[in-house]
């Protein structure tokens, strides 16, 4: 059976205050974000709810996850 693969990219862009470097942005927004599991379970199942409507009933993905990374710049 063929797979498929379902990407969520949520982009945000902030100015760094002077002073601040993004090693100190990381260092206190990466923990952070990783322990918000109540949100990364709303993107998740919000994928899920998209596919059993496709399949029209229940589903099991093969794999699913989760990454937050902080970086200089805006792509």
């Amino acid at each position: 059976m063929p797979r498929i693969t379902i990407t969520t990219t949520i982009k945000a862009v902030h100015e760094v205050p002077e002073g601040l470097t993004i090693e100190q942005v990381r260092h206190q927004a990466l923990p952070f974000l990783s322990e918000d599991e109540e949100a990364t379970d709303d993107v998740v199942c919000r994928q899920d709810s998209a596919l059993a409507r496709v399949y029209m009933g229940a589903h099991a993905p093969v794999m699913q996850s989760v990454e937050h990374s902080i970086v200089e710049g805006s792509a």
